[in-house]
């Protein structure tokens, strides 16, 4: 089974879906027409509010997945309530913006169940090198997905608005292999008296480095329009170019993943981490076009040798039971240090006394340092792997 074709295109398919947020995001300005009366904040809600809602999600069905409720259970619910939620808005244009909201955080659960099933499967399924092929592939199915529902969102919403949310029902595509999915075996549980195994501390480490590194990361995704602007570098198409070069990167990186891997072992995170750093520095140092186009294209690379990294790792750290709640808590993690991005920045510049609105590129000077400090840490810190079960 393991080398079974459609049970790797299955898997995969589950991450086609997980940027599908990004979907309605080009659409922003022409809702914003439509719904004139609301103020802009509130107007972001329609993008920020599925993120948030689907944290909770997350957690949830981590916890819940491959025990309590079947992955294949969660997956079909998880896929119905991301193309119901998604596609709402639709037939919605004559409801309130309120409304258009509260479906919003249904397709936000929707996302957030289905999220930390795809690396919680291929841990189960696969071992190995196909293991490491897969984690790799996974962040280029994935980024294939996010070009693909933010493209076909811009153009649909060229024609009006609510199109832009028939985009979502890509995910039928999902929702119908996996409904051929097999069930993973049960993981071994623990013998009678045995103790029950306890969540590593690698898991909450892992948690807390992608929440910090998403939050490092963050500005370069939605500043670099202002860097390009106040540069005199181009236009806010060649900010969208430039950006799309970091889902190319991903995709270049997730392709050779399971080569890079099998050098560097453990220490291909680090590798990853030296690679942002890199690209932090052509982004915060460099005067024109070009440099903008290498840092965002080297930091995509980097991102998908860090994530499949972790999932590597947590396959090795944790007992077979507790993958999809760890794969919950990193993605979780991951989603949080987004959102926060904004905040953490402008308190660190407040403390120091700077003035983002003077010094826009302050976010990569401290990012270019902070992961080069990472990277260094990471080379002298590896997880444990998982062996006898600790007792809670």
């Amino acid at each position: 089974m393991k080398n079974n074709t459609f049970l790797k295109i299955a898997v995969l398919s589950v991450f086609f879906v997980q940027m599908g947020v990004g979907t309605i995001t080009p659409a922003i300005a022409s809702i914003a027409a439509a719904f004139p009366d609301v103020p802009f904040t509130s107007l972001l809600l329609v993008s920020t509010l599925a993120v948030l809602m689907s944290v909770p999600a997350t957690l949830i069905s981590g916890r819940l997945a491959g025990g309590v409720v079947k992955y294949k259970t969660l997956l079909i619910i998880g896929m119905i309530l991301f193309i119901g939620g998604g596609m709402a808005p639709y037939f919605m244009t004559t409801s309130s913006f309120t409304a258009i909201l509260i479906v919003r955080a249904i397709f936000g659960i929707g996302l957030g169940i289905v999220t930390p099933l795809g690396a919680a499967l291929i841990i189960a399924f696969f071992d190995g090198e196909v293991r490491a092929q897969m984690m790799g592939l996974s962040g280029v199915v994935g980024n294939v997905g996010g070009i693909l529902f933010q493209l076909l969102g811009g153009f649909a919403a060229t024609i009006s608005w609510e199109y832009a949310f028939l985009v979502h029902g890509l995910g039928i595509v999902t929702l119908v292999i996996v409904l051929f999915l097999p069930e993973p075996a049960k993981a071994p549980v623990q013998a009678v008296g045995e103790a029950k195994p306890k969540l590593p501390g690698a898991v909450f480490a892992f948690a807390g480095l992608i929440f910090f590194m998403m939050v490092l990361i963050y500005p370069m995704l939605v500043n670099m329009s202002s860097i390009i602007a106040a540069g005199g570098m181009g236009t806010a198409g060649d900010a969208a170019l430039v950006l799309t070069m970091f889902t190319v990167g991903g995709m270049l990186g997730g392709l050779i993943f399971a080569k890079v891997f099998g050098i560097f072992k453990s220490n291909t995170m680090p590798v990853g981490v030296a690679l942002i750093a890199v690209a932090m520095v052509s982004i915060g140092l460099g005067n024109s076009i070009a440099f903008m186009y290498i840092g965002t294209t080297i930091a995509g690379i980097g991102l998908s040798f860090i994530m499949p990294s972790i999932f590597m790792n947590l396959g090795a750290a944790v007992h077979p039971s507790q993958m999809p709640t760890a794969s919950g808590i990193v993605m979780a993690s991951m989603n949080v240090g987004g959102f926060c991005s904004a905040y953490f920045f402008a308190l660190l510049a407040g403390v120091m006394g700077v003035d983002m609105m003077v010094n826009i590129k302050f976010p990569f000077y401290v990012s270019m340092i902070t992961f080069a400090a990472i990277a260094i840490a990471l080379l002298f810190i590896k997880p444990k792997p998982q062996s006898a079960a600790q007792p809670e």
